[in-house]
């Protein structure tokens, strides 16, 4: 079988080493339009029974994520300076960015095709890639593909009105997952922060849009808006400013969560070759979800 992949995030990758691992006959190729190393955000987080699917789906690359990832069974919920802590919750947190070259490496050794700083149009489906048998559309959240043909998936895209920014800070918050929730002159804003290596934090900053008005976070630069977020969380901080990485942004770095929703994820071809008599030929583009872990479905020995 010929698969193509478009987008190289963890979606696609794992997808194209599952794939392999099934027959390595299969032909695997994953197309990114960025560079390797090129990434967006910081860290990433699951929970225990994640890990537990990566080992039995392919140890080798699980214990590769397992031996680098940040534990805790604990979350901590301050609000206004007072802390509620509760345990036995079981989540890991790992670096974006070394989560991606660890699964390069993995599919790589497998003989997955790996393609960067590779921009694919609509019609490559049509050209380019019509001798593949199976598309699958891992290009993420905004899917070109998706996006195309959303009668076709039966999609239906709610944008929520809350906004956040993804930040960074050396503050470890070692001891648990974060929550902070602080009442400024105009309205909550609040935090999720979680550690994924040794000196990183991820800093997630949520409010209402009528906060997010009122403070002008609109109006900021990226930086700006991370040192306004730092003067709200300083108590928190440690001495320790909150970083962006931002910059492929254009405006605000705030946005907001689109809730995305699929109730079909396929779209099938069917032509027939030019022998005799007529055998059929099937072709098919698929949408990947964001994180294809795991799915109800059985792998096929293909």
């Amino acid at each position: 079988m010929k698969m193509v992949c478009l987008g190289g995030g963890p979606a696609g990758l794992y997808l194209g080493i599952s794939m392999k691992l099934r027959n390595p006959e299969n032909e695997v190729a994953v197309y990114e339009r960025n560079r390797p190393d090129d990434t967006f955000g910081w860290g990433v987080v699951f929970s225990d029974q994640t890990v537990d699917n990566l080992m039995e789906n392919d140890p080798r690359s699980g214990k590769a994520i397992a031996d680098e990832f940040i534990h805790w069974d604990l979350i901590d919920c301050y609000v206004e300076g007072k802390v509620e802590r509760s345990g036995g919750h079981g989540f890991i947190g790992l670096g974006r960015k070394r989560m991606l070259q660890l699964l390069h490496q993995r599919a790589e050794e497998l003989g997955v095709e790996l393609h960067f700083e590779t921009e694919v149009d609509l019609d490559d489906i049509d050209g380019r890639f019509a001798d593949a048998d199976i598309i699958v559309a891992s290009d993420g959240l905004n899917s070109k593909v998706r996006n195309s043909d959303l009668d076709n998936f039966e999609c239906t895209i709610d944008v929520r009105p809350n906004k956040f920014v993804w930040l960074g800070t050396h503050q470890t918050f070692s001891d648990a997952f974060t929550f902070i929730f602080e009442k400024t002159e105009h309205g909550w804003i609040w935090v999720h922060a979680y550690q994924f290596d040794d000196k990183t934090s991820t800093f997630i900053v949520e409010t209402t849009p009528e906060v997010y008005d009122a403070m002008g976070f609109e109006h900021m630069t990226h930086e700006e808006s991370a040192e306004t977020c730092r003067k709200i969380f300083e108590d928190y901080l440690d001495g320790h400013d909150l970083m962006t990485n931002s910059a492929h942004i254009r405006g605000s770095a705030w946005i907001s969560f689109p809730y995305v929703k699929c109730d079909n994820w396929i779209k099938m071809t069917v032509s027939c070759s030019s022998a005799t008599p007529p055998i059929p030929h099937t072709s098919r583009s698929a949408l990947a979800p964001s994180s294809v872990w795991r799915t109800p479905y059985p792998w096929p020995s293909i």
